[in-house]
């Protein structure tokens, strides 16, 4: 099953497009075109992260999309150790501080539907842990009916 979740926009994003928004206008209305355009360059990248973010969980992988300008970060659902949910600046922005593989690295992510991604990120990693039981008992019983065979054949 592939669940899909869009990324929140904040009130720090918000004001971020807003403050290189204006920095832009400013820089062409004082006739600065160097510094308008690097500021409306930042401006796009900002907004593209904004709008064009999104986790995608399917087939025991977490996929994290941070728009069409960077590439997507894809994490084992088995090597995810902890989901905390955070804060900062004074409760104004919260995300989920996943710890995933053997260095415990973290990555954060800030989807709409927090409950919703942390029950299909769970659900993911039961199946996953049910699949790769039920692939280890298939070759278990595959070995074993291969040893008797040869003790069969050995008499």
């Amino acid at each position: 099953m592939t669940r899909s979740f869009h990324h929140r926009t904040t009130v720090g994003a918000v004001c971020g497009i807003l403050l290189f928004l204006l920095l832009a206008l400013y820089a062409f209305w004082i006739k600065n075109a160097v510094v308008g355009l690097i500021m409306a360059f930042l401006l796009i990248i900002l907004v593209e992260h904004t709008l064009h973010s999104e986790y995608i969980i399917t087939d025991g992988k977490l996929i994290i999309n941070n728009g069409k300008l960077s590439r997507a970060k894809s994490i084992d659902v088995n090597e995810i150790h902890d989901c905390k949910p955070m804060t900062s600046v004074f409760g104004l922005v919260h995300y989920l501080l996943l710890t995933y593989g053997a260095s415990n690295r973290v990555v954060s992510v800030q989807p709409q539907n927090e409950a919703a991604f942390v029950a299909t990120l769970q659900k993911e990693m039961r199946n996953t842990i049910r699949k790769d039981l039920q692939e280890t008992l298939q070759n278990y019983s595959v070995e074993e009916k291969e040893l008797g065979k040869e003790a069969y054949d050995a008499e």
